[in-house]
């Protein structure tokens, strides 16, 4: 008899390989429950191959880690049985593993033809030996062997059937590390119960190995382990790459099913392809009903067409949407949705598929609409309320006057003194008045604009001749730089002059005493822009965003009574948006602001359509100080700050205009 011994570093790797190979297969056993259908069957396979592979690679790891003193080959037709033997017993326990049920006598029948499989590859394997040799087995040994493949399968059986039934329960994995420990060690024994069987004795032969036979090396275990040990990493990790993607598939199919909105994915093109629960459960429509650009038929008429253009740029463009629609219920009446979607692209930025999100805004839309009822009935009361607010404020100021012209009698100077304020309090009391209604006829929207080619340089010219007396009065310098007389924009006549008074007068009202003022036109590409620059205190960076928003101002002073309410920004802006205009600021602390309107060009004018001018181009460039006393008296009969927007412009006579102050 031959003495036999065996590599330790092979030992040990066989006994890797089996525990690996075991605790792979609990993870796939625990996949195959939790899959249906196809994926079922394939994990099932999986499952068997990677148990197969681990119970096959030990053994033959296992065999290949025996020393003789004389070289070993191995048949390789007998090993591939050997193989198969593995796979087929390895079958039989994914078999029980799908079963929803097992009792005691069916895992006692799968665990005799598990462990008889097994036995069966362990000695189809030995038989493959090919050596100078001759083998014999001890029969008690091997049956022996046999009793461990039975019992060993049972174990593992029932171990790997318990922790599938409680794979969820806290603390599985040492579970399964321990029925892994077990199994791989319950193999390891049989096989090596089986070697033990094995006596080896040296007979004179002249046997020569063939070309089907293998040469079992030192070598040759450590490729078939290092490479089981690879095969069954890859193995575990797909179970747990898949055990993450289902979870997250999971949460994520739940989340839809849950969300209170309508979530849908669509193609490239736009056509959805996905509805969640919710817009089903909404609408009532069908799956028929909703794929494609089906679902656009549950959309308002009336909002139809918007949306789909909408979606139909976006698509186009490959850029976010957002749309607001009315929606169909499945009762029949519609209510608001807003709507957004994302593009998803690829690698490359392609997009390649879209994800929308539809949120019910039927309350917001609802508040909206009361909240602008209400404004809506406010700014209607004040705009009726013109008449019945300026009639008595017109009143007063005629009687003050027709007292100050001495009708009912001589006043003396201090009854003439106390006419003149109640007047000048009479005049600011109305200008306030007119600001409000000014700013209430356009808030609810019954402005009326008539846009026609309005001549800027003539417009700014009769502006600056109302303006005059209040810059005079004020002791400010002003002047204006005209641009291209032919320069016209597309805007209401009396709307322009309105804004002009507005920026003018806010000008005049903020810069101190000695200040400088200046009126100025200029053409920027398709628009003509109209600035007025001051010299005032300039306006904070914080307020810059806020002087545009009604009953804003910049600075309350309690010292400076004449200061209006704080609408003429508001208003300006108001009407120059509705003539597709701007008003835009630019200011520094105290050095100034300058106010920019800017307005859309009109169709140049031909010469022959310029009507020709009733004064002087050349104006004179200083007020001469003899008619500033007439120039004053003016500001105190009739000073106001803008038109007034019930009546008629008065241009005033030819000589008022030509005042002005540099």
């Amino acid at each position: 008899m031959i003495d036999k011994s065996y590599s330790f570093a092979l030992v040990l790797l066989s006994v890797v390989v089996a525990t690996l190979g075991a605790y792979v297969a609990v993870e796939i056993a625990q996949r195959v429950r939790e899959a249906q259908g196809r994926r079922r069957l394939l994990w099932t396979c999986g499952g068997a191959l990677a148990l197969g592979l681990g119970i096959w690679s030990m053994h033959f790891v296992g065999m290949l880690a025996l020393h003789l003193p004389v070289l070993v080959w191995y048949d390789a037709l007998l090993i591939f049985a050997s193989v198969v033997a593995a796979v087929v017993g390895c079958a039989i326990a994914f078999i029980i593993f799908n079963r929803a049920t097992v009792n005691r006598w069916l895992l006692a029948l799968a665990s005799i033809f598990m462990g008889g499989a097994i036995a069966g590859m362990h000695y189809t394997g030995m038989a493959g030996m090919r050596t100078s040799v001759d083998v014999t087995y001890d029969p008690l040994i091997v049956a022996a062997s046999v009793a461990v493949a039975i019992i060993a399968s049972f174990a593992a059986l029932a171990l790997t059937r318990n922790l599938v039934d409680n794979g969820s329960e806290p603390g599985t994995w040492r579970k399964k590390v321990g029925a892994s420990l077990i199994l791989g060690g319950a193999i390891a024994g049989m096989h090596y119960t089986g070697m033990a069987a094995a006596h080896f004795t040296a007979v004179p032969s002249g046997w020569v190995p063939n070309d089907q036979l293998v040469l079992g090396t030192y070598q040759l275990g450590l490729v078939v382990a290092i490479t089981s040990v690879i095969l069954l990493g890859i193995a575990l990790l797909s179970t747990q790459f898949e055990r993450w993607t289902v979870t997250t598939r999971s949460r994520f199919d739940n989340l839809l099913e849950l969300s209170p909105q309508v979530v849908s994915f669509g193609q490239p093109d736009g056509r959805i392809t996905y509805c969640n629960p919710y817009w089903y459960e909404y609408t009532g429509l069908s799956t028929r009903e909703t794929l494609g650009f089906a679902w656009t038929d549950a959309i308002h008429p009336e909002d139809r067409d918007g949306v789909i253009d909408t979606l139909r740029e976006s698509v186009h463009e490959g850029k976010d949407f957002d749309v607001e629609f009315r929606l169909r219920g499945k009762d029949g009446n519609y209510c608001w949705f807003l709507e957004r979607g994302r593009p998803a692209r690829d690698g490359q930025g392609k997009v390649d598929a879209w994800l929308g999100v539809a949120v019910d805004i039927e309350e917001r839309k609802k508040a909206e609409q009361e909240a602008w009822a209400a404004s809506q009935a406010k700014s209607e009361f004040l705009a009726s309320m013109s008449h019945e607010l300026r009639t008595p404020l017109n009143a007063i100021g005629g009687y003050a006057e027709l007292m100050a012209m001495g009708v009912h009698g001589p006043l003396n100077a201090e009854q003439a003194q106390d006419i003149a304020r109640i007047r000048r309090s009479n005049q600011h009391l109305l200008t306030l008045i007119n600001d409000v209604l000014n700013f209430a006829k356009v808030d609810a929207g019954q402005t009326e604009y008539r846009l026609t080619a309005v001549p800027v340089d003539e417009t700014l010219r009769d502006t600056e001749t109302m303006i005059a007396p209040q810059v005079l009065k004020t002791g400010l310098h002003y002047s204006y730089k005209g641009g291209d007389k032919l320069f016209s924009v597309l805007a209401d006549p009396e709307k322009l002059q309105q804004i002009g008074l507005n920026l003018l007068g806010n000008a005049v009202q903020f810069t101190e005493p000695g200040g400088s003022i200046t009126l100025s036109s200029e053409a920027r590409g398709n628009c003509i822009e109209i600035r007025v620059a001051d010299t005032g205190p300039g306006i904070p960076p914080e307020k810059l965003d806020r002087i545009f928003d009604a009953f804003v101002q910049v600075d309350r002073r309690l010292n400076q009574p004449v200061q209006g309410v704080g609408l003429g920004l508001a208003i300006s802006q108001d009407l120059a948006q509705a003539m597709n205009g701007a008003v835009t600021v630019e200011s520094v602390v105290g050095e100034g602001s300058t106010f920019t309107l800017s307005l859309p060009r009109a169709p140049r004018m031909e010469l022959a359509d310029v009507p020709r001018p009733e004064e002087p181009a050349e104006r004179p460039p200083i007020l001469e100080l003899a008619d500033r006393p007439r120039i004053l008296a003016l500001a105190d009969r009739a000073p106001h700050e803008r038109p007034d927007p019930e009546r008629p412009k008065h241009r005033g006579d030819k000589d008022e205009r030509r005042y002005h102050d540099s």
